[in-house]
């Protein structure tokens, strides 16, 4: 009898494990565009070719390219991104994920600023929440390849850069299924691998 029990309680644990791991829902390995918004003018740039998504910007400006996914806001969810810096982060340029990306005024992103981690949440065009956090391996995390990775659970939220843990929050609620990645001025990054766990 204490058996049987011992294995109705292991296939449980393996079940309820089963029903909580996640599985890739949504990726872009920008063999070709998935729908990533592209342009190109006397300001920047931002193309999908070769393999990758590049933004190219000038000087003072902020760039972005947007897709819509079929992440599923009302449950947990991993997304993970590689980025590349041509030259490295330059000193108060910075690049970043966009997630609950309604239009440029409405969304949430994690970014990297030389040595900084940074969350900010903008309604209506207005910044409504901030946070900021110090990389602790800078060295590291100076280098021109960065892995981006976003983790929900409820309404927790973890971002990690290069496998660091750095900001960790609550209260972040997602309706939007559309994400973005961002690139402040006179730098050229390329994005790949794109991926949505749930």
């Amino acid at each position: 009898m204490k058996n049987a029990l011992m294995f109705i309680c292991i296939i449980g644990c393996i079940a309820i494990g089963s029903i909580q791991a996640q599985r890739v829902v949504w990726q872009d390995d920008f063999e070709t565009s998935k729908g990533w918004s592209e342009y190109e003018d006397e300001s920047g740039s931002a193309s999908v070719k070769d393999g990758v998504l590049t933004i190219k910007s000038k000087e003072g400006l902020i760039f972005r390219s947007k897709c819509k996914t079929n992440l599923d806001g009302n449950k947990n969810f991993t997304i993970n991104l590689d980025v590349n810096i041509k030259s490295g982060l330059k000193p108060e340029r910075y690049v970043g994920l966009l997630f609950d990306y309604d239009d440029n005024k409405n969304y949430k992103a994690f970014f990297v600023e030389k040595g900084f981690v940074w969350f900010e949440q903008y309604k209506e065009g207005t910044l409504i929440r901030q946070e900021k956090e110090l990389l602790k391996n800078r060295s590291k995390n100076d280098s021109k390849q960065l892995t981006f990775e976003l983790q929900r659970k409820g309404q927790s939220a973890l971002f990690l850069v290069n496998d660091e843990e750095t900001i960790d929050m609550d209260g972040v609620e997602v309706h939007s299924n559309r994400i973005a990645v961002m690139v402040s001025g006179d730098q050229t990054v390329s994005f790949d691998n794109v991926k949505i766990s749930q």
